[in-house]
């Protein structure tokens, strides 16, 4: 195997290009590699984007070469789309150019069997002792805030501190959506596919030395040198988050790595174990990811120190999630007698609605007819220093039938109460919006109050009790990974 090169040096090269050839692009406006060379053009990419392919003069009005030899100039970042027969010859032309690095898409390799993965050991061979490296082949592509580059219609270029690095294509795409659907933003998004030449020591090394990355996740399903990931792993996790979920898990999926990437899986324990020694936190999947780095983007904007403070309307549901905190290892806050003393001075009768201490429970007409005491009960649940977050639960049927289901107005107020509350606390408001799918009524004042609480800074936005504890146990999680 080839010398390995200076990583984080040659993968700024592909996150930050100023120049990229298309190698394989078509003139075919239905076939991928033409809607990829159309969007790179049509996207806000700053920089210069170059067509490769011997059968034509000119691609979508851009002068074509014929081959990555007749570019003139210099070129940061080549994406190969050409067949996995071709592939070997562009990859080829990418070593006697140069170029910091060849991005393959192509399929057909080590994930198809012992054919393709022959195609891979000549592609090995291609690069060794060049100054090219190698991402790929089997990848989607990447995503890169900066650069304006993405795989996906329909994102957003706003940076963030999010770093994604997977084995599966389909997972980026999912990511990318869900996560920018949820308010969150990334910096990069990386398919890395089948990992030929760069592994994921070399992507765990960049994203240390990074500084776009506040936080790194992962997708991985195997490695060539374990002990090597784990060093990376480890200096990583000393200096930032680390999320990982590990796919192969069990026989069958482990299977399933064998066809997807051609990898192998290697025994689930060892990596849980590796997992834990280098100071990284396991994720199940897509959704338990997902909420860890919603957790991690509001503990990044708003540092928590202490337990939550559940605040809504129905005894029961109030019981349930809070049995659901503490079964989840996040007790909710033990308030202050000072605290409690002026909860109970902001409502006088509450003896006849079964005292309020942590949480408050209260009918909707008490607790959301009049947004001031609302407000009021919040913000002197936040100024507890055992409190480090606030659950507020609002039953959009209970409203419905209190307020009448025309009043959009009511759940204006609401909204826009809970979004001062939130700027003044400077502690991460979570809101539980229950029922806010169950018929016409509810489901439109369910959006109203999405739609005006989805853009407030400091809440975060639910509308299932599974995901409000997932990110409160989340977030305890980071507090604890801080300390």
């Amino acid at each position: 195997m080839h010398q390995r090169r200076s990583d984080s040096r040659h993968l700024d090269h592909a996150f930050n290009p100023r120049r990229i050839a298309v190698v394989g692009v078509s003139s075919d406006r239905a076939k991928w590699s033409n809607i990829l060379f159309r969007r790179l053009l049509a996207g806000p990419f700053p920089g210069e984007v170059v067509p490769v392919n011997p059968a034509r003069d000119r691609i979508e009005g851009r002068p074509c070469h014929a081959s990555l030899r007749e570019v003139p100039g210099q070129i940061d970042y080549a994406k190969i789309l050409v067949p996995r027969t071709m592939t070997e010859g562009a990859l080829r032309d990418c070593a006697a150019r140069g170029i910091p690095v060849a991005h393959v898409l192509s399929s057909g390799f080590g994930e198809v069997g012992t054919e393709g993965q022959a195609y891979e050991a000549r592609l090995r061979a291609v690069l060794a002792d060049s100054n090219t490296a190698m991402i790929g082949p089997n990848s989607l592509g990447l995503y890169s805030a900066r650069a304006g580059l993405d795989f996906s219609e329909g994102c957003h270029f706003t940076p963030g501190p999010i770093t994604f690095i997977s084995q599966s294509g389909a997972l980026c795409t999912d990511i990318l959506a869900q996560g920018q659907a949820r308010g969150l933003a990334f910096s990069k998004i990386l398919s890395v596919g089948n990992c030929t030449d760069l592994d994921w020591p070399d992507y765990v090394r960049y994203c240390r030395t990074d500084p776009d990355t506040g936080i790194a996740a992962f997708y991985v399903e195997g490695v060539r040198d374990g002990q090597a990931l784990f060093r990376e792993l480890q200096a990583l996790a000393a200096e930032k988050p680390v999320l990982m979920i590990k796919g192969g898990r069990t026989e069958r999926g482990a299977r399933g790595v064998m066809s997807h990437t051609g990898r192998l899986a290697g025994q689930y324990a060892v990596w849980k174990a590796m997992m834990a020694q280098a100071g990284v936190m396991e994720m199940r999947d897509l959704d338990d990811l997902l909420a860890a780095l919603v957790a991690f983007d509001a503990h990044l904007r708003r540092p928590a120190r202490g337990g939550p403070m559940v605040i809504g309307c129905g005894g029961g549901i109030s019981v349930l999630i809070s049995d659901a905190l503490e079964e989840a290892g996040v007790p909710i806050a033990p308030l202050g007698d000072e605290t409690v003393s002026a909860l109970h001075r902001l409502v006088p009768d509450a003896g006849e609605l079964g005292g309020i201490d942590n949480p408050v429970e209260m009918p909707v007409d008490r607790i959301f007819g009049d947004p001031d005491r609302l407000g009021t009960l919040v913000r002197v649940a936040a100024s507890d220093t055992t409190v480090g977050a606030i659950l507020v639960h609002l039953n959009l049927i209970a409203v419905s039938n209190q307020f009448g289901a025309d009043n959009l107005d009511h759940v204006d107020v609401i909204a826009a109460a809970l979004n001062d509350i939130s700027r003044e606390t400077g502690k991460p408001l979570a809101v539980f919006l229950r029922n806010a799918t169950i018929g016409a009524e509810t489901t439109a004042l369910g959006r109203r109050a999405t739609a005006r609480l989805s853009a407030a800074e400091g809440v975060v936005l639910f509308h299932e009790q599974s995901s409000v504890v997932e990110f409160l146990s989340r977030l305890r999680q980071f507090q604890e990974n801080v300390r």
